[in-house]
């Protein structure tokens, strides 16, 4: 049986200025403009991310070493070369703020930001067509990528879907005849 104890709180692990991984997610986007703050929270991207975020810091962790709430857990004594591949500080203790700081969370927000099919049209796929929803909702019907979930639209309050960032630039990129000067120029 392995006997654990606590390497330390994020706020003195990892930044000083937050007391968890989910208040840096905050802080981080509360940069963006309210309506898509609000779309974020509203369409349960925020959670995803939080989520992601999470996971992706006890991935980047030793195995014997999780982050449970705010705290990091791990072996009470850790066997001697078990932390031998990840950094340590100044006092020779796995140095968790540079495990976590090689995560990228502009990208874990970037890949969950939920996109309207008026977005994909117009930013996405480009699309010169008087209405770039139409286009948009052809090509994700083609390419197989299905809406996360649906959310009112703003002004008719009618249900709009919203599709992840991240696998709609990964299916436009896949997409077939991409970059072969074929297709249509108002769907692609």
């Amino acid at each position: 049986m392995t006997t654990n104890r606590s390497y330390g709180t994020w706020c003195n692990r990892v930044n000083q200025y937050s007391t968890s991984p989910d208040s840096d997610i905050l802080d981080f986007i509360n940069g963006g403009d309210a309506d898509w703050q609000e779309l974020l929270e509203a369409s349960g991207a925020l959670e995803r991310i939080r989520s992601e975020y999470r996971n992706a810091i006890n991935e980047a962790l030793p195995s014997s070493v999780a982050l449970a709430g705010d705290e990091f857990i791990g072996p009470a004594y850790p066997a001697e070369d078990e932390f031998a591949d990840y950094p340590t500080d100044e006092d020779g203790r796995l140095d968790i703020r540079a495990i976590v700081e090689e995560i990228d969370l502009s990208e874990i927000v970037d890949r969950n930001d939920p996109l309207t099919l008026e977005a994909i049209g117009r930013d996405e796929l480009k699309s010169t067509a008087a209405d770039p929803a139409k286009a948009a909702s052809k090509a994700m019907s083609r390419l197989g990528v299905k809406p996360f979930t649906y959310h009112p639209h703003p002004e008719s309050g009618r249900p709009q879907a919203l599709f992840l960032a991240g696998e709609v630039r990964a299916a436009v990129a896949a997409r077939p005849g991409k970059g072969k000067g074929g297709g249509r120029k108002t769907a692609a």
